[in-house]
């Protein structure tokens, strides 16, 4: 996804020094990630067999 991409690049370019922001953009980029990973598998978890 090329905006996620640009979104987390510009946001790491913009708070590398500043602690507090980092964390915020690793959250969002977290949260980026958990929601491509629904978007992409239609919200379906692996069924583990038993």
């Amino acid at each position: 996804m090329a905006v996620k991409d640009s979104i987390i690049k510009k946001l790491q370019q913009a708070t590398c020094d500043k602690t507090e922001l980092n964390k915020k953009v690793i959250r969002w980029h977290k949260s980026l990630k958990e929601a491509e990973k629904v978007l992409t598998d239609g919200g379906k978890k692996k069924k583990e067999g038993k």
